[in-house]
């Protein structure tokens, strides 16, 4: 099988399939993360240092508290959308490409952009988390995979999935590789875009994804989730 990206495109090489012990150590670590106990909740009472509050603070985490976590982890430049998978050509593919961080996967993407005239990399795409779930089924992607992408037009950016995943989403899709987490486990950037706004909120459906303020985009990589 040949391993996708998290925008469906593939790589022009044959990697072996994992051995049993890894499978079973990835379904360990899978069952490990679906256990973690979820952060307390914002509420009337508490709207600070809880989980909801927008700030990846205190006991939270990126599997206790998905909402706010891992947050923003990298410079300015670098535009960061944490639970976002940008679109665009891969010219760099992460199943052979790891770093330590996003920001180290974002300055990855800047100097191959110094080094190449021809589809320079201005969209990234982090895993930081230990497992970060996708649809394809030929790889499990995992911690540090750094995709370098290339989009065409960087004033209309290109997105796979985006923030939260709707209850359909996560039901049609339950039998992937035990069911999607309630966000898109990536994080990513279109540098030189417009900047993230916090305020609005994102949802991938079926069919795309729709923002709090009326938006609505259509999966770039559509032609994989159905």
């Amino acid at each position: 099988r040949r391993p996708q990206s998290p925008d469906g495109k593939r790589p022009g090489v044959m990697l072996p399939l994992p051995t049993r012990p890894t499978l079973l150590l990835t379904l360990s670590v899978a069952a490990s993360i679906r256990a973690t106990p979820r952060a307390r909740l914002c509420d009337a009472r508490r709207s600070k240092r809880c989980c909801g509050d927008g700030s990846c603070t205190g006991p939270e985490t990126g599997s206790s508290c998905p909402e706010d976590c891992p947050g923003v982890t990298t410079a300015q430049v670098c535009n960061e959308e944490p639970h976002s998978d940008t679109g665009g050509v891969a010219v760099v593919f992460g199943i052979k490409h790891r770093t330590a961080s996003a920001q180290e996967c974002c300055d990855a993407c800047s100097r191959h952009a110094s080094n190449h005239r021809e589809k320079p990399c201005n969209s990234w795409v982090f895993c930081p988390l230990p497992i970060c779930w996708g649809l394809d089924t030929g790889w499990n992607h995992t911690f540090g995979e750094c995709w370098l992408k290339w989009q065409a037009d960087i004033t209309r950016p290109l997105f796979g999935q985006r923030g939260s995943y709707s209850d359909e989403f996560r039901n049609k899709h339950r039998a992937v590789r035990g069911g999607p987490p309630s966000h898109v486990p990536w994080t990513g950037g279109v540098i030189g875009g417009a900047p993230w706004d916090r305020s609005v909120k994102w949802t991938t459906g079926p069919e795309g994804m729709t923002s709090t303020k009326g938006e609505a985009l259509t999966n770039w990589r559509a032609g994989h989730f159905t």
